[in-house]
C-alpha cells in the first residue's frame, strides 16, 4: 500500500507530542524509511513542521544518509543534510560524484593518500564493516566501498578512477551482507546502466553470495523473480566474452 502524504501529515499535526524532544528518534527513523523508498516528499512534510530533530545537537545516529548512497538516492542529500553532515571522506565524494575531491585522496604516484583512515567509511563504522564480514579494517575496504557508491549512483568517471587506481571490481561489497556490487545493483532493478558498466569491465560474473551460494542472475530469477532481467545479464555476459 503507497503512503498517503496527506494523511501522514495530518497525522502528525494531530498529534504534536510526535514532533517532539521525546520523539527525535522516531523522526529520524521516519526519514530513513523514507530515504530507503524514495520519498522525499515525506521528510519535506516532516521538516516542514519543524520537528525537534532539526535543533537535536549531536542528532541522533541514523542510517538514512547511507541509505541515499547505497539505494541510489542521492538526490535526496540536500534533505538530510540538514540535519546529518555529509561525511568528508572518499567514498561519499564518491558517491556524490566529486571527482576532484576524489582525486585529493591519491597521490601524484597514484597510491591512494587518504590520510586519517578513521575519517573514511566504512573504517570508521564496526557495524557496516560487521555485516560484510570486513573485520579488520582496511583502506581496501574504503576504495571498494567508493567504488560501489559511485558505480550505484551512475558516475562512471569516478568509477574508472578508482579501478585505475586499486579498487577491486570484484569486491564482496553489498548492501548488507557479502555478495558483489552486481547482486546489489539486480536488487535495485532499475539500473541496467550501472549492470553495463561492472560487465563492460569484466566483473566476475560466477561470484556467489554468502546466504544463498547464488550469483547475481541467479537473484534475478529467484530472489526477483525477474526473468527479463536474467536473460539480460545472461546476454550481457554472451556479448562481452565475443569481444575477447
Amino acid at each position: 500500500m503507497v503512503p498517503d502524504l496527506t494523511a501522514f501529515g495530518s497525522g502528525l499535526q494531530r498529534e504534536p507530542w510526535l514532533l517532539g524532544e521525546a520523539c527525535v528518534e522516531f523522526q529520524a527513523d521516519l526519514i530513513g524509511t523514507a530515504t530507503l523508498n524514495d520519498r522525499g516528499e515525506f521528510i519535506i512534510a516532516l521538516l516542514d513542521l519543524d520537528p525537534a530533530l532539526l535543533r537535536r545537537q549531536p542528532p541522533p545516529r541514523s542510517q538514512a544518509v547511507e541509505f541515499a548512497f547505497t539505494y541510489a538516492n542521492t538526490q535526496l542529500i540536500p534533505l538530510l543534510t540538514r540535519i546529518w553532515p555529509l561525511p568528508d571522506d572518499l567514498p561519499h565524494a564518491a558517491g556524490m560524484g566529486d571527482l576532484s575531491r576524489v582525486k585529493s585522496w591519491f597521490a601524484e604516484s597514484g597510491a591512494p593518500a587518504l590520510g586519517d583512515l578513521d575519517t573514511h567509511y566504512p573504517w570508521n563504522d564496526p557495524r557496516a564493516r560487521g555485516h560484510l564480514q570486513w573485520n579488520p579494517p582496511s583502506a581496501q575496504q574504503v576504495l571498494d566501498t567508493a567504488l560501489a557508491y559511485s558505480v550505484i549512483n551512475r558516475h562512471f568517471d569516478v568509477a574508472d578512477f578508482l579501478l585505475d587506481h586499486g579498487a577491486d571490481i570484484n569486491t564482496t561489497w553489498n548492501s548488507h551482507e557479502p555478495a558483489s556490487i552486481l547482486h546489489h545493483l539486480v536488487f535495485l532493478q532499475r539500473n541496467y546502466e550501472s549492470m553495463q558498466f561492472l560487465i563492460d569491465r569484466r566483473i566476475d560474473m560466477t561470484i556467489k553470495d554468502y546466504r544463498w551460494n547464488s550469483t547475481a542472475k541467479g537473484w534475478a530469477l529467484f530472489a526477483m523473480n525477474d526473468q527479463k532481467m536474467a536473460q539480460w545479464l545472461e546476454e550481457a555476459e554472451r556479448q562481452r566474452d565475443l569481444k575477447r
